[in-house]
């Protein structure tokens, strides 16, 4: 398995909203910074435009689709000119009780409408999130739009077949609608990571740079394998094929982080996954290479602002 499709197989969304928007002129929404995730929008029928705040206006045409890995803030509306507009927490507000927590993926989608008389546009809009705390390093790689046009005749075709899948299951409902439609949208969102990454390298930067790096990405696969294993500079150095100091020269300028620094974030990930799953602190402090449960405990307190048993509660509460 190369590189990217190891990293990709790994990561998992942990939650995602999906949110049907029917719209008619005039009309205007702001999607004001509101927490961590990636917001998508993919233009079903009818047009829209996008301010970016400081940027020209973008015109978004049917089959057009744009993420803002890190939620800056942006105005989707009816025209150039954002006039009357609504956040998008007052939009979410006329979602008819449907109540979202970040994080969580909805038994049914919202439906939310804005009437008027007007040129209607319908979008599909999703939040996908992979870190509930921090932002996730992949999302930090990506460029702060990525915009995916339905001209585009390497994209067009998957990502229309794509959405009409989300679409027809947010209009049907149907039993096991959750389950489905998270599976779809986890192979959306690989599938536009894979796509910036392929056809334009020069816009990605940190971790999926350093992922089809020949030395680097390498090296990571195999922390990425085994992040349990004692890992040690000379061995990783070894296995990148660069001396120590070109290893972490190499590193730090794809990564921004040092080796010691990515291998603990990966830590954390891996044994959050596993109290999420019941695991025991002890086994785990264990299992990733800590001399003692206290030291494991300070450091995922540092990275996830809780302790592992708090966390693992946390999740087993929100799934009863």
């Amino acid at each position: 398995m190369d590189h990217l499709s190891k990293a990709l197989a790994d990561t998992h969304l942990r939650g995602s909203l999906l949110a049907m928007l029917d719209f008619a002129a005039p009309w205007s929404v702001d999607f004001e910074t509101a927490h961590s995730g990636a917001p998508t929008h993919y233009i079903v029928s009818g047009e829209a435009w996008l301010d970016r705040m400081g940027e020209p206006p973008l015109r978004l045409v049917p089959g057009d689709l744009v993420m803002f890995p890190r939620w800056d803030r942006h105005i989707l509306s009816c025209t150039p000119k954002t006039e009357g507009t609504l956040t998008i927490r007052e939009v979410v507000a006329r979602s008819k009780g449907v109540r979202w927590t970040p994080g969580e993926w909805l038994d049914h989608p919202l439906s939310i409408s804005i009437p008027g008389d007007g040129p209607r546009t319908t979008l599909l809009s999703l939040v996908f999130e992979l870190d509930e705390n921090t932002p996730h390093p992949l999302l930090l790689a990506l460029p702060r739009l990525i915009h995916l046009r339905a001209a585009d005749t390497q994209i067009g075709p998957w990502l229309q077949q794509l959405m009409q899948f989300l679409i027809a299951e947010a209009e049907s409902q149907r039993g096991g609608y959750a389950v489905v439609s998270s599976r779809i949208a986890d192979l959306l969102f690989m599938q536009i990571v894979r796509s910036e990454l392929l056809t334009r390298p020069e816009q990605v930067a940190g971790w999926l740079r350093a992922l089809v790096d020949p030395a680097i990405g390498t090296a990571l696969a195999a922390m990425h394998d085994r992040p349990g294993e004692r890992w040690t500079l000379p061995a990783l150095a070894r296995i990148s094929g660069l001396s120590r100091s070109g290893f972490c020269a190499r590193f730090r300028e794809l990564m921004d982080v040092t080796p010691h620094q990515h291998l603990q974030r990966l830590r954390m990930e891996a044994a959050a996954a596993r109290l999420s799953a019941g695991a025991r602190v002890k086994s785990l402090a264990d299992e990733f290479g800590y001399a003692t449960p206290f030291s494991f405990n300070l450091a995922f307190k540092r990275h996830f602002g809780m302790t592992p048993s708090a966390y693992r509660n946390r999740h087993q509460l929100l799934e009863m």
